[in-house]
């Protein structure tokens, strides 16, 4: 194998290692890797009240990442919410959510926006 196949196999490794709706999309060597589809069978249960706690840093370049409930296959469990830092200015993080696909349940990772 070549470099580039070893190290998108290494990136994808890594990515199932973390829960899925932990990373929205990776950039290695200048391609966009984005994770597996995750699909649930039905909804959700309701979010869980969050207390947030002061940001461990500059609070200009902390934001809150709410918790949400991932799929494990089998059944939800909850991931709280962690504080992310911005990597520049001017970013809007935009929170993971779950998405209605006609009875199916699609996660949509957590992501910063300009």
């Amino acid at each position: 194998m070549n470099r580039r196949t070893l190290v998108l196999l290494a990136a994808f490794a890594g990515m199932l290692a973390v829960s899925p709706g932990a990373m929205a999309g990776v950039r290695i060597e200048g391609e966009l890797v984005v994770p597996p589809v995750v699909m649930a069978p039905g909804a959700p249960p309701p979010l869980r009240p969050e207390v947030v706690p002061a940001p461990p840093g500059p609070p200009e370049m902390m934001v809150w990442a709410p918790g949400h409930w991932e799929w494990s296959g089998r059944s939800y469990f909850w991931v709280g919410g962690h504080y992310v830092e911005r990597p520049e200015p001017g970013l809007i993080w935009e929170a993971g959510r779950w998405i209605d696909r006609h009875g199916h349940w699609e996660w949509v990772g957590g992501h910063w926006r300009r």
